[in-house]
């Protein structure tokens, strides 16, 4: 009689507790979803601003390969910075400003104007 008294309150105590599981999903489904259309209908109402980014730091002519220094050097030599510019914009992926900046930064105008070394 002992072992059936025990058994029963084993199942009673399981079937509590399978109740009280199902209620606190019930409830916390039920909060969610009240929480979800709270911040829905907060974020329609005043919108987040939208800051930051990856913005790639500009880069100087040290940072340039040797490589391309030395055939925009020679470029700049022989009086063809334009030429010298569009190599820079080409290799690099800069603006037209940023490619004629290294390019004066190298010696040049950036405008073919000025000849370093006379042919």
């Amino acid at each position: 009689m002992s072992l059936m008294f025990m058994l029963f309150a084993l199942l009673g105590s399981i079937v509590v507790l399978a109740a009280g599981s199902l209620a606190l999903r019930r409830v916390v489904a039920y909060l969610n979803d009240r929480l979800v259309v709270g911040e829905e209908t907060a974020l329609q109402a005043e919108p987040e601003q939208h800051v930051g980014g990856y913005v790639p730091a500009p880069r100087g002519q040290e940072d340039l390969p040797h490589s391309l220094r030395a055939r925009v050097h020679d470029l700049v030599a022989l009086g063809r910075d334009e030429e010298a510019v569009r190599v820079v914009r080409e290799r690099l992926g800069a603006d037209e400003v940023r490619a004629r900046r290294i390019v004066a930064g190298l010696g040049g105008d950036g405008t073919g104007s000025r000849r370093a070394l006379e042919p």
